[in-house]
């Protein structure tokens, strides 16, 4: 393990961070996310790029709404755990294109049904629990954004959404061009980004 992602260098950043420092989340994002995105994509050789980015996002993004939920006591790097929940969150998004997939090829109501009978008991409490985490997550993080078309914007970002045409509609932009919508797209993306960093989990 690099020394920049020991315990001792990052349990200060961690500290300012639990204290409402709302500059120590940008600094940990130029420190963190590049390597993580890094260490993902060997551990996920085949996924898409988009979706490893959303996975180790969503997981910087709620560690730093939530910095509590880190507990520096268990004696686990901070960084191995950022790496766990953005692993986490990759797996539910791989099952997630699985079903929705699945969805696709089996159209007719018979497949549907079949499909839902594949379903185990255990496998059904998972999903609840699943969604009542991201939930939870998607609340937290949202309180963070006072314009409703950000937090359309970030829903459908926690929820998996990657297609631009679904985000151009939100910003009314749909009537233009792919790669002026790509563009726009892009630009809100970041600027969210940048007020949840920004604010550091406090509203």
């Amino acid at each position: 393990m690099p020394p920049r992602f020991a315990s001792s260098h990052l349990l200060p950043f961690h500290r300012r961070l639990c204290d409402g420092d709302r500059t120590v989340s940008d600094e940990l994002a130029e420190l963190l996310l590049t390597p993580m995105f890094e260490r993902m994509s060997r551990q996920f050789p085949r996924a898409d790029e988009h979706m490893l980015a959303e996975a180790v996002s969503e997981a910087f993004l709620d560690y730093c709404a939530r910095p509590q939920q880190f507990d520096e006591g268990r004696g686990v790097p901070l960084v191995s755990f950022l790496l766990m929940t953005s692993g986490r969150n990759m797996r539910n998004l791989l099952r997630g294109e699985k079903r929705r997939k699945a969805r696709e090829e089996r159209a007719a109501p018979i497949h549907a049904r079949s499909i839902v009978e594949l379903d185990s008991t255990v496998g059904n409490l998972l999903q609840q629990e699943e969604n009542a985490q991201l939930h939870r997550q998607e609340e937290d993080v949202m309180g963070l954004l006072q314009d409703p078309q950000d937090r359309q914007i970030l829903a459908l970002r926690l929820r998996g959404g990657r297609s631009t045409e679904a985000f151009a509609e939100i910003l009314g932009i749909a009537h233009l061009s792919i790669e002026v919508q790509r563009r726009e797209v892009k630009r809100a993306k970041d600027r969210i980004d940048k007020i949840v960093r920004r604010k550091g989990g406090h509203s």
